[in-house]
């Protein structure tokens, strides 16, 4: 029902700038987010680095990032930081955002699930207007509505997996989401290896670039 309220057929985007085709993908959030929230504000789109050749993709917002209206403001956030600086990645100039672009009530986590494609279908509009070189995911629930639900964190982290969608293939990674690695630090080994393999994956497109 929300997919056909939300993704009727609307005039294409290729006319328009990005900051126009990101306006309209917002109003689209909003009007799935009204099943959850009223308010505006309570929305968090991304940082707006639109020229990023990298997109990070996180769950959704905490509530911390929703007071400061800034995405990645809390303690996950500045492990982020840390983890991305650890690769020689500035985390102001990649392109951050979420699956969902608003918090969660807890009692609500479960129903979202009935929105997954249509989740997925948001997602698609938002990483066709970025157009990044690569993604990196952050956690199950990302990994889980680009490819899947029989993707796991823990068996496919790691790995370099093509997000293939309207004849584009974009080089796409998981790992775990800081803010599980605060709560289980014995996985930040795994992380750094993820991290390494993210880092290499940028030089090897450097490279080519400059060929």
């Amino acid at each position: 029902m929300y997919n056909s309220l939300i993704y009727t057929k609307n005039p294409t985007n290729e006319n328009l700038t990005t900051e126009e085709k990101v306006s309209n993908l917002f109003q689209k959030i909003k009007k799935f987010s009204s099943k959850y929230r009223n308010s505006k504000s309570n929305i968090i789109l991304s940082n707006k680095k639109y020229n990023s050749d990298i997109m990070i993709l996180g769950d959704m917002p905490s509530q911390e990032d929703i007071k400061n209206n800034t995405l990645f403001s809390d303690e996950s956030g500045k492990l982020l930081n840390k983890m991305l600086e650890a690769i020689s990645i500035n985390i102001n100039e990649v392109y951050l955002s979420n699956i969902l672009h608003f918090n969660l009530a807890k009692e609500d986590e479960k129903n979202i699930k009935k929105y997954e494609s249509l989740l997925k279908k948001i997602t698609q509009e938002h990483i066709a207007i970025i157009n990044p070189k690569i993604i990196f995911l952050l956690g199950s629930f990302p990994l889980q509505i680009l490819f899947g639900k029989d993707y796991s964190i823990s068996q496919k982290r790691g790995q370099w997996i093509p997000y293939v969608f309207a004849q584009k293939s974009i080089e796409t990674i998981s790992s775990f989401h800081p803010s599980f690695l605060i709560r289980q630090p014995n996985q930040k080994k795994n992380s750094w290896l993820d991290l390494q393999l993210l880092q290499k994956k940028i030089e090897e497109i450097k490279s080519l670039d400059n060929a």
